[in-house]
């Protein structure tokens, strides 16, 4: 009898080995794979309210709604609401069930319908790169944006910030004698803009496929505004830095409205005035050639 004894205990512990085991596994099942394509900022609209989510790969989230103006700009005067908290994503029960995205807000700053420590229980009807669309608790449809482009850091309040090229901007300098020598202003920028979806005269760039890249360009009828502007400047608004930092501001003012009010300001990356021809060509073909490596980098990776 002590030997069946012993028997039985070795096979109990075996058996609560196993169980222990396939526990283990279960609390360590990976995590749907959708939950790469959620990482990342969206974007709600209502009415004249935009939230901005933000998914983060380490399980947390922030919300930042701002309201807009008139001329879709943000009202700076109004309150911005700020949640932050955690997210998960779950797998369906049965097979064909809908994915569900679990939000628990941990912290609230302003006035919100979020509470703390209340959990928050979408169905994903839809998940792809661009879109998400979701059925909230109280059984209404819900899309948000996805939000892409070059990210640059994020503003004070968390708004995610997109850079924007121009590419090379070549301008002739206007002559006050007819004697004077030619001289050429070149110049190659960044927009850094906030909202980049809801910004007017913004396109995607789109690769060899026709695919779009995530990257942004200003639509020509800025270009050109840009180009304009600067082919009325003299040599001497623009033969130091200081000078050029009021041209600057003028490019910000003329910018600005095209963009409905949401370039957060201007990064000059080079800027280069020359009389030799040669040195416009080089400097045409430097960012040109890095625009195009870009987009040839992105058609391989698609």
């Amino acid at each position: 009898m002590a030997g069946w004894g012993k028997k039985c205990a070795r096979w109990a512990a075996g058996l609560l080995t196993v169980v222990a085991f396939a526990l283990i596994l279960a609390g360590c099942e990976k995590e749907p794979k959708e939950r790469e394509v959620v990482v990342g900022p969206w974007k709600d609209t209502v009415a004249s309210y935009h939230n901005i989510i933000t998914f983060r790969s380490n399980g947390s989230f922030g919300i930042l709604t701002l309201m807009e103006k008139n001329l879709a700009q943000i009202d700076e005067n109004a309150e911005k609401v700020k949640v932050e908290g955690k997210w998960q994503l779950l797998s369906p029960e049965e097979e064909g069930d809908p994915l569900l995205l679990v939000m628990t807000a941990e912290s609230i700053r302003g006035e919100s319908a979020w509470v703390v420590d209340t959990p928050v229980t979408y169905l994903v009807e839809r998940l792809s790169s661009n879109q998400m669309k979701l059925r909230s608790p109280a059984g209404e449809h819900v899309v948000w944006d996805r939000i892409r482009g070059d990210q640059a850091d994020e503003d004070e309040d968390g708004v995610p910030l997109t850079r924007i090229a121009t590419g090379p901007l070549v301008v002739g300098l206007t002559k006050l004698r007819t004697n004077e020598e030619n001289r050429y202003l070149c110049i190659q920028m960044e927009l850094i803009v906030d909202g980049v979806d809801s910004a007017p005269y913004v396109e995607p760039v789109r690769g060899a496929s026709g695919s779009p890249t995530g990257a942004f360009c200003i639509h020509p009828t800025v270009y050109e505004a840009l180009i304009l502007h600067l082919g009325r400047l003299r040599y001497k608004e623009v033969r130091s830095l200081k000078r050029f930092a009021v041209v600057l501001e003028d490019m910000e003012r003329i910018v600005n409205p095209y963009l409905g009010g949401r370039l957060k300001e201007i990064d000059v990356i080079k800027v280069v005035v020359t009389t030799d021809r040669q040195d416009v060509d080089a400097f045409v073909a430097q960012y040109t050639s890095e625009a195009f490596e870009a987009e040839t980098d992105d058609s391989k990776k698609s």
